[in-house]
């Protein structure tokens, strides 16, 4: 295995503990709150650790595919962050409407309108490029 391959996997397996622990947090609750979800052993621990692995594997694959460092101060990284607020968000919006029991229209109405003005925000301001220092 290349030394770079091998930093890439080590530093997402570093960042992958988030992602387990907010599994194991996350999923539960959803589980518990959702009606049409059975409480079993796979649903409670199979789920976050499926999570765990596709999220993994998946930054893991793009790192090694680009070949960059997709840290927040790139603009690969100010987009992958941009993307990955999206998708939290229509997760957010869909559990408030299945869980929460909260109208479907408002929330869609909020979930677009924040997401549209976000993407504007983000298409207009022109974020300025942030010179980044690699340090030993």
């Amino acid at each position: 295995m290349k030394p770079q391959q091998r930093h890439i996997i080590r530093e997402e397996l570093l960042r992958s503990i988030a992602w387990i622990g907010l599994g194991i947090i996350g999923w539960p609750i959803v589980v518990a709150e959702v009606a049409w979800l059975n409480t079993t052993v796979l649903t409670v621990f199979g789920l976050p650790v499926l999570t765990w692995a596709v999220l993994t594997a998946s930054a893991i694959g793009v790192r090694t595919a680009t070949s960059s460092e997709l840290q927040i101060q790139t603009r690969a990284g100010l987009s992958i962050s941009l993307l990955f607020g999206i998708m939290l968000g229509g997760i957010s919006a869909v559990y408030l409407v299945t869980a929460g029991g909260y109208p479907v229209l408002w929330i869609t109405v909020a979930y677009v309108a924040v997401t549209g003005a976000t993407i504007l925000w983000y298409w207009f301001v022109r974020v300025p490029s942030i010179a980044t220092e690699m340090t030993a």
